[in-house]
């Protein structure tokens, strides 16, 4: 098609592609955000045991989306290798269908236990007898749900995989613009004297997270399916569709290991062997900090979504010097972006302590970090990005060795070390700053030099001959 064609990522600027990819999904990701500050606000309007009940729903919640996101990233990888190899608009189509229809089935399965087993699940998690009624109310409507929640997110990420940001951008946006509108609604009795009687609480906020997403769902399977045509119906092969299911599984389950390093390892950093031994102010300076620091780099998040889809079209292609080339420019964007992100903290760090912290012990904490390790975050984003863009290749266990470093191998050591040591919330802050530069340096010096920058394609699938008659293949007199 002319449309995905245009979208060719094995020629023209490489860092242009990329950059042309980040800025939509940054948008997409900070509307994302922000509709998690929003859920929490409304929420919180009803109460402390209504509060506590959805944040103890997000472990669980970010442990199925870190599935889901994992087989986002096979996706990626997928389609983007079979792109670069141009193995045809059939090709391209049945890698996505069937990339679609293993999300539906995982998800399915998801929602129906869920739904089954969500009181034995957070009874067994501790929630209280005052929290647990609420926990199972939010937590039936989002696993009744999910398929619509989690369907937009790997069909976007096969768009990605294309080269196309701008839809996929857009549908998140969509989604938490009618999120936003439908939260109060939804969560409240009465909103300014209208709509009295939809508020339905907890499950109310579950509910509008699910109904946007059914607006986003439909709007992108039209898309995926209608625009792009790259939803087949057909019936096809069932090895093939195995075959499908296991290369995208083969980079999906390394790639779900590797999205929960990283906030298992800031968990010991937030726990009793490292920041809470200093108390509650400094816990809470920390958590503060890294929230701020989170939206100030989701531009490298977004490095980390697109640049699979680059690796992976030009390891297809065989074009090994631009998935070099996509390495080394996202590393020095990563560069730039945290040393301008440090300046910015640096000078503001006091007005965002005073707005945020209400003790002065929490404050200090909070301007430490946020003079320490924003100028040592160019290596978490050089280890994000390079792990993505290995999954891009087919070589999700690069990957998950990079972040496995940085996260058990690194950062959680040495907070607990440095916690000891140095005796003050300093010690945890230096550890994390530690571990980034560290693994950084290390992830860079071997992508550059040493890491191959082929794709790996995985076992071709062995086909039957076709059966041949003999009379037909005798020679013509």
């Amino acid at each position: 098609m002319a449309g995905r064609a245009a979208r060719d990522m094995t020629e023209g600027p490489v860092f242009g592609h990329i950059l042309r990819m980040i800025m939509p999904m940054s948008f997409g990701i900070l509307a994302m955000m922000l509709v998690g500050i929003v859920d929490t606000y409304w929420v919180g309007t009803l109460g402390t045991a209504q509060q506590a009940a959805v944040q103890m729903s997000f472990p669980v919640t970010m442990l199925v989306m870190s599935v889901s996101i994992g087989l986002g990233a096979g996706a990626v990888s997928a389609v983007s290798r079979a792109a670069g190899r141009n193995d045809g608009t059939s090709t391209l189509a049945r890698i996505s269908t069937d990339a679609m229809a293993l999300a539906l089935i995982y998800v399915g399965a998801v929602s129906l236990l869920g739904v089954v087993f969500v009181e034995p699940i957070f009874t067994a998690l501790g929630a209280s007898e005052t929290m647990l009624p609420h926990v199972v109310d939010y937590m039936t409507v989002w696993f009744s749900g999910i398929v619509l929640i989690v369907g937009p997110m790997v069909a976007s990420n096969i768009l990605r995989a294309l080269g196309n940001a701008v839809v996929p951008s857009l549908m998140m946006i969509a989604a938490a613009f009618v999120n936003l509108i439908l939260d109060p609604i939804f969560i409240l009795d009465d909103v300014f004297g209208l709509f009295p009687g939809l508020g339905w609480g907890v499950s109310g906020a579950a509910l509008a997270t699910v109904a946007a997403n059914a607006v986003t769902f439909v709007m992108v399977a039209w898309y995926l399916g209608v625009k792009e045509k790259l939803i087949d119906f057909k019936p096809e092969d069932l090895g093939e569709v195995w075959h499908h299911w296991v290369d995208i599984a083969r980079v999906g389950a390394p790639a779900c290991l590797s999205n929960v390093f990283n906030p298992l390892a800031m968990t010991v950093a937030m726990s009793g062997l490292a920041m809470a031994r200093f108390g509650d102010s400094a816990v809470g300076g920390l958590g503060v900090a890294g929230r701020i620091e989170a939206f100030a780099i989701v531009p490298l998040f977004a490095l980390s979504a697109c640049i699979g889809a680059v690796t992976g079209q030009n390891g297809g292609a065989d074009r090994l010097d631009r998935v070099r080339e996509a390495f080394r420019s996202s590393f020095l964007f990563c560069m730039g972006w945290s040393l301008t992100i440090a300046a910015i903290l640096w000078v503001t760090a006091p007005w965002l302590a005073m707005a945020f912290l209400p003790s002065e012990a929490g404050q200090s904490t909070a301007i430490a970090y946020w003079r320490i390790v924003p100028l040592t975050i160019v290596g978490y984003g050089i280890t994000i990005a390079a792990s993505a863009g290995f999954n891009g290749l087919g070589r999700p266990a690069h990957g998950m060795v990079i972040t496995a470093s940085r996260a058990l191998g690194l950062m959680i050591p040495a907070v607990i070390i440095g916690a000891h040591l140095m005796g003050a919330p300093s010690g945890v802050i230096w550890g994390v700053a530690f571990a980034n530069i560290l693994a950084g340096g290390a992830t860079a010096l071997f992508v550059l030099t040493r890491a191959p920058m082929t794709a790996k394609h995985g076992k071709q699938r062995k086909r039957r001959a076709p059966l041949v008659d003999p009379v037909a293949t005798e020679e013509a007199p």
